[in-house]
């Protein structure tokens, strides 16, 4: 009877055991669980997202399109992969609003691949900078630079017409005036030709040689007539020849200035810097 109970007592003991060791197992299991999923999302989330690549066309387009945050976001991408294209360069130069950094990115198409197709308008749109930086002689060397180096651009009678412009304001008015009739001998056609024309009085003028200006002023009146910004031409004659010491022909001047622009600026000074004959 006593191993009996004593049989008895063993198995309730044994019993004991093993459910104490399926609740703690039961228990690890359920705090392994929750580390291996974690695990897992951790790996997941590790996966770095993939960017689309971009192409240069596809820039240009967002950039052709006014689209002007996305294309430059667009070309931004694109030098991180390629740091010399020179597309993405130039594009981005045109991009910025700081003419100085702008100014750089024209460099670096240069500097990469000066024999790309965009190195010329790289260089005339450095050149603009400098001249409207009034960094004349910059704007000079940069130009003649272009002439040098690309003679057969498209770009060439701007950038003359540039030179000459950047000459004049650095106050060369004798090689300004040899630029300007050198482009309008080549190219007598060309857009630029009645701002080469008008440059060219101004040359005389600031060479001071007031006569030979007004005559050239005038000239422009008969060769460009109905022309927009006539009054002006018309005021520099008038000008000149009073400067000259030429009264009564800046009087005529300035009478046929009355009387064809009565309403503009040029008109209300003529008549009160020279009192028009009655």
């Amino acid at each position: 009877m006593s191993e009996t109970k004593a049989g008895c007592h063993t198995l309730a003991v044994l019993s004991k055991l093993a459910a104490f060791a399926r609740l703690n197992l039961s228990r690890w299991v359920m705090c392994l669980c929750p580390l291996q999923i974690a695990a897992q999302d951790t790996a997941v989330a590790a996966v770095p997202q993939q960017i689309p690549a971009i192409s240069i066309d596809e820039a240009v387009a967002f950039y052709e399109a006014g689209q002007h945050v996305r294309a430059r976001g667009a070309f931004l991408r694109i030098l991180e992969d390629r740091p010399g294209e020179p597309v993405a360069l130039y594009h981005l130069g045109r991009l910025d609003p700081d003419r100085e950094a702008a100014v750089q990115y024209y460099l670096k198409v240069l500097l990469h691949d000066p024999d790309h197709a965009l190195a010329d308008d790289a260089l005339l749109e450095m050149s603009r900078i400098q001249f409207d930086l009034e960094r004349h002689d910059d704007a000079v060397n940069a130009c003649n630079r272009l002439l040098k180096a690309y003679p057969d651009s498209d770009l060439r009678d701007e950038t003359r017409f540039l030179l000459g412009r950047a000459l004049l304001a650095g106050r060369r008015p004798e090689l300004s005036r040899m630029v300007f009739q050198q482009l309008l001998a080549s190219q007598p056609d060309s857009t630029v030709v009645r701002s080469a024309r008008l440059a060219i009085a101004d040359s005389y003028r600031d060479q001071g040689d007031l006569i030979e200006a007004a005559r050239q002023y005038l000239k422009f009146e008969v060769e460009f007539p109905g022309t927009e910004g006539l009054e002006s031409v018309l005021w520099q004659a008038g000008w000149c020849l009073q400067q000259a010491g030429r009264d009564m022909e800046a009087g005529y001047v300035y009478q046929r200035l009355i009387a064809r622009y009565p309403d503009t600026p040029e008109a209300n000074r003529a008549r009160v810097e020279r009192p028009v004959p009655e």
